[in-house]
């Protein structure tokens, strides 16, 4: 902090000076645009650790790359979100929240696979947290699944019960096919087949499911048979 002190010059004249208090520092300022405020800079760290981890993955990206990508300071991290473990779970839940809220508002659409999509950043960090043995959060809730029964329920009138099995199934599907997707179309032959048309099949499938009721339909039996 500055103060000015006033000393009369030979001529008689004022001359002002700036003196520092002593104990006193100044901290690192951010540039104009930078997050300010806990709410502000969580959601910036948020998004920057969601992207960071579905381009390079979770254990491939360091606190220091997160800071720098939403523009705070690193300590604000640990202020605002926890430790690294508790940011890992906290971008899990923030992005199962984006995902669900995307389905309520688009039920049974493609929802992205790239990973600057909110879709594609879920499945990499889901799939990461469950190959790395972590928890996923709680199972109860607004989630994904949840959002797809309720769309289910309401779309198809199947009962609750059903809806929600039939949800877990689609989900189930929805990332394991963005997990092993270049697998999947090198291993049954698909590279002749647009990527785009492979993506539209995969969302009609999962009407198709959502429209089934439970207990199934008995299974179609084999030609010859």
């Amino acid at each position: 902090m500055a103060v000015l002190a006033a000393r009369g010059g030979s001529g008689g004249g004022a001359g002002l000076m700036a003196e520092e208090l002593p104990g006193r520092r100044r901290g690192p300022r951010r540039p104009p645009g930078s997050p300010t405020g806990p709410q502000e800079v969580r959601h910036a760290v948020l998004d920057a650790a969601a992207t960071l981890f579905a381009l390079h993955g979770v254990d491939a990206v360091s606190l220091r790359d997160i800071a720098a990508r939403a523009d705070v300071n690193l300590s604000l991290i640990r202020r605002y979100v926890g430790t690294r473990e508790e940011l890992v779970l906290a971008v899990f839940a923030y992005l199962s929240d984006q995902v669900a809220r995307a389905v309520a508002e688009n039920p049974l659409s493609g929802q992205g696979f790239e990973p600057d999509t909110v879709m594609g950043q879920w499945t990499r960090v889901a799939g990461a947290l469950v190959i790395a043995g972590r928890p996923v959060g709680p199972s109860a809730g607004f989630n994904p699944v949840q959002a797809m029964a309720r769309t289910i329920e309401e779309g198809f009138g199947l009962d609750p019960r059903a809806a929600r099995l039939r949800a877990a199934q689609i989900v189930a599907a929805a990332l394991g096919w963005r997990i092993f997707e270049a697998y999947l179309v090198d291993a049954g032959g698909l590279g002749d087949v647009p990527l785009a048309t492979l993506r539209d099949e995969l969302a009609r499938s999962a009407r198709r499911l959502g429209a089934t009721p439970w207990p199934s339909p008995p299974d179609p039996q084999p030609r010859g048979r």
